[in-house]
């Protein structure tokens, strides 16, 4: 269609004002059905992330397969080229020929399909690994294991998961960051590394504690994935591989299967922790104590009595956090928690001002090396029970027996759909725990877990002491 010089300059301003307008109206992507290219029709979810990419500059997006995010991303990049030049794009996958085809078949092929008048005057440098246009706005591709070099506009990480060298990468590319650009990590989950830099900064960005913006998008996505074809999905990984983790891997519905670890060598089943979890933002009550890492989900109920499961630790830099969690005695709802390098003594009295609020709740500390400090300080300052372990002592012995006892508990409760996780890093150490170890992996935390399943423990006493 050709357009008078007027409808141009109409189409042009309105391009250049909406991504979405932009995307929708005049890119073309390739169809891996229909084996030709076809307009880009966006999806409400992917609508969702354009217009998330013109409010925040960081991104994490973890994903189901096939969800056309890496299209839709490219588009933007595209977008910017056009209409914000001078963009400088950094294009970043694995390998080096799966750069290349982000650039020089994906990009590059849409660019081809714009009308004329939209495309710039002339290709200044044109290569598989670098592409300039004549208005000054460039894109290269890299293997993440490059790039070091360049200040982008935009950086793209494409299958970020997947990539051993992320860390080196992101340190390379942090001045893109530092001067206003976008740094987007794109992936699915690889679960053959549970805790790789990816996941850890989707889980931080979770809990709000770097500048990322996380987004989920679940395998529902897709608008033509019908309930019908997850069920066939759940049957066929149920059959191959007598887990659901391929499904977890490749089509999750929550952001908690993806990052899961694979199941078979788990202590509790993920399907038992999936029906328990309930994610909630933390409230604010004035009436709760000052405590700084403290989260609240539900503020203490008339008629509710409560149990505090407690892991104390070092308190150092280097040390394991320290964590306690709140629940209720009759549900098993987690309704508060906390985690952090605490030292044993403000721990203890962080424990006091958490029980007091919470009703004078009963405490179960686990009676762990800095487990005697934290009893001893109830001991001489607090009026809160301790409840005793399986010996009869203040506390709970942290030996085989003890984590054995505790983590059946626990599985027990999950199994019976008897308890409630609200915390996200609760659910993930949870799910971490090892059937043979009853901790979890190597370089991975379980403190969370463990003043979980203590609190769960705490629960099914009904004896204490009280010093």
């Amino acid at each position: 269609m050709k357009f008078s010089s007027k409808k141009v300059r109409e189409e042009w301003l309105k391009c250049s004002r909406s991504p979405l307008y932009f995307i929708n109206r005049y890119v073309y992507i390739e169809s891996a059905i229909e084996g030709e290219w076809v307009r880009f029709d966006m999806w409400p979810a992917q609508g969702y992330v354009i217009k998330q990419l013109m409010e925040h500059l960081k991104f994490v997006i973890l994903k189901a397969r096939q969800l056309g995010q890496t299209w839709l991303l490219l588009a933007f990049c595209l977008w910017l080229m056009l209409f914000r030049p001078i963009a400088a794009i950094g294009l970043f996958s694995r390998r080096e020929e799966e750069a290349i085809d982000l650039l020089d078949r994906r990009m590059k092929g849409m660019y081809k399909r714009l009308p004329d008048w939209m495309r710039a005057r002339a290709i200044a440098v044109d290569s598989k690994k670098h592409w300039q246009l004549s208005n000054g706005s460039w894109a290269r591709a890299f293997p993440t294991n490059t790039g070091d070099s360049y200040t982008f506009t935009m950086v793209l990480v494409d299958e970020a998961d997947l990539s051993p060298d992320l860390d080196t990468l992101l340190g390379a590319v942090k001045p893109t960051v530092d001067a206003g650009g976008w740094l987007i990590l794109l992936g699915r989950s690889n679960k053959k590394e549970p805790n790789s830099t990816f996941k850890n900064i989707y889980r931080a960005a979770k809990a709000k504690s770097n500048g990322y913006r996380p987004i989920f998008l679940p395998w529902h996505a897709r608008p033509d994935r019908t309930p019908e074809w997850y069920a066939q999905q759940v049957n066929d990984s149920k059959a191959d591989t007598g887990s659901l983790d391929y499904v977890y891997e490749q089509y999750p519905a929550k952001d908690v299967q993806a990052l899961s670890p694979r199941s078979l060598d788990k202590r509790i089943p993920p399907a038992w922790l999936e029906q328990c979890y309930v994610e909630m933002e933390d409230i604010e009550d004035p009436h709760a104590p000052s405590i700084p890492g403290l989260f609240i989900y539900r503020p203490p109920e008339d008629g509710h009595t409560y149990v505090i499961g407690a892991d104390p630790a070092e308190g150092n830099p280097t040390s394991d956090d320290s964590s306690f969690t709140v629940c209720d005695r009759d549900t098993g709802e987690e309704v508060a928690s906390l985690a952090g390098k605490v030292q044993p003594s403000t721990f203890a009295s962080y424990l006091d001002m958490v029980g007091l609020y919470y009703h004078n709740a009963n405490i179960l500390v686990e009676r762990n090396n800095h487990g005697h400090a934290v009893i001893l300080w109830l001991h001489d300052n607090s009026a809160l029970f301790v409840l005793p372990g399986h010996d009869g002592k203040p506390g709970w012995l942290s030996n085989s027996k003890g984590k054995s006892l505790m983590y059946n508990t626990a599985a027990d409760a999950f199994h019976d759909n008897d308890a409630v996780i609200h915390h996200f890093e609760t659910y993930m150490q949870l799910a971490s725990i090892e059937g043979s170890s009853l901790r979890a992996p190597e370089g991975a935390h379980d403190d969370r877990a463990d003043s979980y399943a203590l609190a769960q423990q705490a629960r099914t006493l009904e004896m204490w002491v009280m010093f």
